[in-house]
């Protein structure tokens, strides 16, 4: 898939890090195919990789390989490397640059700055890659080559390089090797680099400042410092970085030599101005006639000696051209010998020289006496170039004495200000024709016998073979082009001649186009006059025609004229087909496009215009071409004089601009055709973008952002794609509810999928356009390939099916009317869109009946229910009993599948006789006995550990509020008062105290608080244990103090007593420390007591006792060292069930009912209490003594505030403080209740159904919001949560999702909190 996708962007040489599960490998690529690819490393060993290894891929695009320039290279000489003071020996330094010495600069204070930048630096950060933007090619004395993105040949100064290593690297640099370099310009002068650096982390390049800084090479520290402040965002970074740059604030910048002082009466060295601004200087002079004063401009801005080498050839050219404009045409030889001679000494580009010897050659030629000099310049414009036309036909009038050279010097004609600056000798092939090649599967017997691998002989006859065949239709000539375009592409660089390889894809893609065009003109003679089928030909033929031009130099230019002549007629002929007006084929492009611009008919005047600015934008070259060819454009320019505001607007519409009406024609095309540019590349970086985002099923609105901005350029696709971008959104509507479907039907939406985009990739091999080849072509197979690739994982075809129970199985009364509630229940594996009901209800044993039909439209996702209820007939009353029979069939996709039918009998609901009194749940004090469930085995485990050698060790008891703790404190009092224990041989009596400091924190001083603990609540109870002669034996002050508790426990020992401290609400111990009333002393004297066996404690606390332990501030975590933790949050469902069904027959609850609770209260016995409390208050008002799902989700939606509650009603809306300190609390951080409204924020359309919410969800969600640090944030808060298992997580599709472990708190929380934006302001 990777590779298959890239191998049209990068090439041999670019720089690419490819992932393979847990590995990493960087370098530069060898070679590639779509199956495989070979990359050197660094370390210069070789690996090659599969496609299916590879898992991602990061790169680094660089346009031309390292091969490609020459051999004839010299070493680098570096002059400065660095020199010890008063010697001129050279010393090894691992930076580059002249040592400085002075007292301006504090060279301690730098050293320290340095440190402080590593050490602020965070790991993150630091770990950051910087790639290279340029690889060496070569090396000259004082400068290299290097291959960048803008520039295959740029020049860099030696004098940039900042280490040694990397210039001894460059010293042995040979052609082949791979050497990527970091390549860094000042922003106040972006054409200059100033730093040249190997690729690494930013880490590694604050180490080498921190180096510059101690080898005092202080230019380098300062480059550095800019180059780390272009990608450093850390705050407290970069406010160090610009402490070193102000200490070196007398160190210059843009020069070789590092000034500390400037002497007195020393002249300011003006920075040389960018030539831009020297280029538009010398224009406005020759603007203004002032050729004089331009040429001496150019000589003074070719004095400089730091000018780059494309700026020395642009301003000796425009010398030359002055001076020819002048008629000065001995200055202009000259000076155009000049240009060549620096051009051959920087061996620049072949095809511009040969374009300035032909310069030079029509200059020569202009005196006969220089003929032989001509000549010779001519053929040397053909040796650098032979398919240079003009200097083939300069030369053959030379031989022939029928120069006529100076007629092209006059002025041009108007028709000249529409040339746009080009490359005419460039060829591109587009990415369109390209995919074409790749999908290509050969048909030629040779390639197949041989393994279908081509060779250069095969694909040469191919190629021969093609340009042979001529009197054959065109459909059957195309193919051949694209098969030898295959051969030739897939052989190695070298064997073949390119030009053939050139001129076989040309003429595949032009007459591709003529093909479908003659195609379209056949089916129009022939009557068809479907709309449809037509645009799609024509769209088809002219993005293969538009997509040629950028290889017209591989074919005659005539060629140019006859494609946009068929561009032109055919979409004119579609426009006549629309209006049912005569269709005409005939005319030459010239005659068709001006009738079109001298048109009333505004469509045509649109296609005329259409074309310029596809042909302007597509290739410069060919615009001129157009311009300049007899039967081209000529005489565009006085027409758009004529009559340049309709023109103007007509181009502004057409291409959704807003350029200026004021400019002159040929500027106004130039601005049409540089926008429309510019809008294309805005697309395409689009386009990219959606292609690279992977399909996440479970975040499909990431794919629906990326295509919203592709839907804004609407305008540039042809009508053709329409249909492609249909595809699209039906791609993203049957995805989009894929989180909310269970496993079975997911697999049938993926099937959905899979079928849309294999019939649209068809499509669009059969109806190509330029984006649906390049865009919706690779988008498409990338989806394909990934749907697949979850399908594997799924099971094929499922099928909703539905149940229908009544729920209680009675009548009951509503109100004055008679009702049967019902619930429908989906079994099956898949989603039902609604179902349709046919109920028939007849008396017991009575032959009449009723029936009826209804429709429910609203979904069942599958494992869910929904409730109703049905109303009797009054005729049925009376009745005692009825028979009901249900039929019921799922609509599924539009369809109705698996009819089912239930029967029942069905009676009277018997009448209760309950009262409040008789209702046993209770949410506030501790439970009864009876209701006292789940906790058992917990007890066990505490009473064993209690009459046991272990018994010094406490235990903590923890949890969230109203979860049972203080209950089985209560129990195990109960359990182990006046038992018996054995300590030391010696048998005691186990006395239990209790010991509440929720209230013992309210005392104000350490004298009350001990009255409490050992006066009102040991001393008091002592007679429980001891006969009434205690407090005549032991007699304790009414106010005693510690000291005294070692004397209590003491005498109790004496007397056999064992005692148990129950100390509840332990997390108060803090309030008690904060206040000063007690200190971490307290609980070690209670631990030495339990190590010598004169007592046992047991602690009970919130949540928050773990935090309590393990915070330094108080001091406390040696004294629990030996603590055992014990969390108390819900119960097993079998006790749960116990719970529910304590009344028994009493007041019951169904299947469904009971099962619901286990759901809504997470089987957390204080909310199984609530619910069923309210429950049997309901069965009270109503006189009901089943309770069943339908009324259960009646109180229920009272309870949380869904439905208004009954005036007079003891089922009513809960308060917040049911779920205070328990599922949530004020002391949290406001990210826990944001993490709780976002759950219940995804789960608002599923209000009985609570479904799992995924990481992925939630960070797209907070990053939405602009919550800062939100990954940080979220990550804590779901922690937190999971701790307190006030959330759930479990695995959906192999990724973590997380659920609210209460669901009667999130529909609560839901209606309370339903505000995602006013509860996300409150950490904003």
């Amino acid at each position: 898939m990777y590779l298959d996708f890239i191998i049209d962007i990068l090439h041999q040489g670019d720089s690419i890090t490819i992932h393979c599960d847990n590995d990493v490998y960087t370098g530069v690529i060898l070679k590639m195919t779509k199956d495989m690819i070979a990359i050197r490393l660094s370390t210069g060993n070789i690996i090659i990789k599969r496609d299916e290894e590879i898992t991602n891929i990061d790169t680094n695009v660089i346009d031309k390989t390292a091969t490609e320039y020459r051999n004839d290279i010299a070493p680098i000489k570096q002059t400065v490397v660095g020199k010890t003071k008063g010697s001129n020996l050279l010393q090894h330094y691992e930076t580059i640059g002249d040592e400085i010495e002075n007292n301006n600069i504090n060279h301690s204070h730098l050293h320290a700055l340095a440190n402080k930048i590593e050490t602020s630096l965070s790991r993150t950060e630091g770990d950051v890659m910087i790639f290279a933007n340029a690889y060496v090619i070569g090396t000259l004395k004082h400068t290299i080559v290097v291959n960048t993105k803008d520039n295959p040949k740029y020049r860099v100064l030696t004098k940039t390089i900042v280490t040694s290593k990397l210039l001894s690297e460059i010293n042995n640099f040979r052609i082949g090797d791979v050497l990527p370099l970091v390549l860094y310009s000042h922003k106040d002068n972006p054409s200059k680099v100033i730093l040249t650096v190997s690729p690494g982390t930013i880490l590694s390049f604050v180490k080498i400042l921190k180096t510059s800084v101690e080898e005092r090479h202080y230019l380098q520290t300062k480059l550095l410092c800019y180059f780390l402040l272009s990608h450093i965002r850390n705050k407290s970074t970069r406010v160090s970085i610009f402490e070193v740059l102000k200490e070196l604030k007398l160190v210059t910048l843009f020069t070789a030599n590092v000034r500390l002082e400037r002497p007195s009466g020393a002249k300011t060295c003006k920075t040389p101005k960018p030539y831009k601004e020297i280029e538009k200087e010398i224009n406005n002079l020759i603007r203004n006639g002032q050729h004089k004063e331009a040429i001496e401009s150019i000589d003074k801005a070719l004095s400089s000696n730091i000018l780059d080498d494309k700026y020395k050839s642009s301003l000796l050219l425009k010398k030359a051209q002055t001076f020819s404009s002048i008629t000065d045409y001995e200055s202009a030889k000259k000076t155009y010998i000049d240009l060549i001679s620096f051009n051959e000494s920087i061996h620049g580009d072949a095809k511009n020289l040969s374009h300035l010897y032909t310069e030079l050659a029509r200059l020569q030629s202009m005196n006969k006496d220089e003929n032989d000099l001509a000549v010779g310049s001519v053929k040397k414009a053909l040796q650098y170039n032979r398919d240079n036309s003009f200097a083939s036909t300069l030369l053959s009038q030379l031989n022939n004495g029928k120069t006529n050279t100076n007629s092209n010097i006059d002025s041009a004609s108007d028709d000249s200000e529409l040339m746009l600056e080009s490359d005419e000798g460039s060829v591109t092939i587009s990415k369109m024709i390209d995919i074409d090649i790749k999908e290509h599967k050969f048909t030629n017997e040779d390639i197949l016998r041989n393994d279908s691998k081509p060779n250069a002989i095969i694909a040469k006859n191919i190629f021969d073979t093609a340009k042979a065949t001529k009197e054959v239709d065109l459909s059957e000539r195309y193919p051949v082009y694209l098969e030898a375009a295959k051969a030739f592409s897939e052989l190695p660089i070298g064997s073949y001649d390119y030009q053939d390889y050139l001129e076989a894809v040309a003429y595949y893609a032009i007459l591709k186009g003529d093909s479908i065009y003659i195609k379209f003109r056949n089916a129009v003679s022939q009557g068809e006059n479907d709309i449809k089928y037509l645009t799609r030909l024509k769209d088809s033929a002219c993005s293969y025609y538009i997509e040629s031009l950028n290889l017209m130099s591989s074919i005659p230019s005539n060629r140019l004229l006859s494609i946009l002549s068929n561009y032109l007629k055919i979409s004119i002929a579609l426009c006549n087909i629309k209006n049912n007006e005569p269709v005409n084929f005939t005319g030459q492009f010239q005659s068709v496009f001006f009738s079109c611009i001298d048109s009333d008919n505004v469509e045509y005047n649109d296609i005329a215009w259409s074309v310029i600015i596809a042909v302007g934008a597509a290739s410069a070259g060919a615009w001129n071409k157009l311009v300049r060819i007899k039967g081209g454009t000529s005489g565009l320019y006085g027409k758009m004089s004529g009559n340049p505001q309709t023109i103007y607007n007509t181009i502004n519409r057409l291409g959704a601009t807003n350029i200026s009406t004021n400019l002159k024609p040929g500027d106004f095309l130039k601005s049409a055709f540089k926008k429309r540019i510019t809008l294309n590349k805005e697309l395409a970086t689009y386009c990219g973008e959606m292609i690279k985002l992977n399909v996440d099923v479970h975040l499909i609105t990431r794919i629906s952002d990326a295509w919203r901005k592709i839907r804004e350029y609407d305008f540039l696709m042809s009508t053709t794609d329409n249909e492609s971008k249909n595809a699209v959104e039906d791609f993203l509507r049957i995805l989009t509810p894929y989180a909310n479907r269970n496993q079975a039907e997911r697999t049938t939406l993926l099937i959905q999928v899979q079928r849309l985009l294999e019939k649209q990739i068809a499509f669009i091999n059969d109806n190509t356009t330029y984006y649906g080849r390049t865009f919706f072509f690779s988008l498409f197979n990338k989806w394909k390939k990934s749907i697949q690739g979850l399908l594997d994982k799924k099971i094929a075809d499922t099928l909703p099916i539905l149940q229908v129970l009544a729920d209680p199985p009675y009548i009951v009364m509503n109100g004055e009317k008679k009702i049967v509630n019902l619930i429908v229940k989906n079994i099956g594996d898949s989603t039902a869109d609604g179902c349709i009901l046919a109920p028939r209800v007849s008396e017991v044993n009575s032959s009449k009946s009723i029936k009826a039909v209804n429709e429910y439209k609203r979904e069942i996702p599958a494992g869910t229910n929904f409730e109703f209820s049905m109303n009797l007939p009054k005729h049925l009353y009376d009745a005692n009993s009825i028979e009901l029979s249900m039929e019921i069939t799922a609509l599924y996709q539009g369809k109705e599948v698996g009819t089912q039918e239930y029967s029942f009998t069905l009676e009277n609901e018997p009448e209760s006789s309950l009262t409040y009194n008789d209702i046993p749940w209770k949410d506030g004090a501790i439970p009864k006995e009876q209701m006292f469930k789940g906790r058992k085995q917990i007890l066990d485990v505490l009473k064993r550990h209690y009459t046991s050698l272990e018994k010094d060790k406490p235990y903590i008891l923890y949890g969230l509020t109203r979860t049972g703790k203080s209950s089985i404190l209560k129990y195990l009092k109960e359990a182990l008062n006046n038992q018996n224990t054995t300590f030391d041989g010696h048998q005691f009596t186990i006395a239990t105290f209790d010991w509440d400091l929720s209230l013992a924190s309210s005392f104000g001083n350490a004298q009350d608080l001990w009255q409490y603990l050992l006066f009102d609540q040991v001393y008091d109870h002592i007679g429980d244990y001891l006969d009434g002669s205690v407090y005549q034996e032991f007699n304790l002050s009414e106010k005693p103090r510690a000291k005294d508790f070692p004397s209590i426990l003491f005498y109790l020992k004496k007397k056999g007593i064992y005692p148990l401290f129950l100390v509840d609400e332990f997390s108060f111990i803090k309030v008690l420390m904060d206040n000063r009333i007690v200190n971490p002393a307290f609980l070690h004297t209670l631990r030495q007591y339990a190590l010598e066996g004169l007592a046992s404690f047991i602690y009970a606390g919130t949540y928050d006792i773990k935090a309590l332990i393990k915070d330094q501030k108080y001091g406390i975590t040696g004294q629990l060292v030996n603590a055992v933790e014990e969390q108390i949050s819900e119960i097993s469902p079998s006790a749960a069930e116990e719970l529910i069904t304590v009344m028994g027959e009493r007041l019951r609850f169904t299947n469904e009912a009971r099962s619901h609770i286990h759901t809504l209260s997470g089987d957390v016995p204080y909310f199984i209490q609530i619910i069923c409390k309210y429950c049997g208050l309901f069965a009270v008002e109503k006189k009901r003594s089943i309770i069943g799902y339908p009324e259960l989700e009646y109180v229920i939606k009272i309870l949380t505030g869904e439905h208004e509650y009954e005036q007079g009603s003891m089922v009513m809306p809960l308060p917040e403080n049911v779920f205070q300190n328990n599922m949530f609390s004020p002391a949290d951080p406001k990210e826990v209740n944001v993490l709780i409204t976002s759950l219940a924020y995804f789960n608002r359309e599923n209000i009985e159904n609570q479904r799992g919410v995924g990481m992925v969800e939630l960070q797209e969600l907070w990053a939405k919001k602009n919550i800062q640090a939100f990954r940080s944030k979220l990550a804590e808060a779901i922690e937190l949560l999971l701790e307190k298992k006030v959330i759930l997580q479990y695995e959906d599709d192999g990724l973590p999702v997380y659920k609210l472990s209460v669901d009667l708190f999130r529909r609560w929380w839901g209606q309370h909190h339903n505000d995602l934006t006013r509860e996300i302001d409150t950490i904003l």
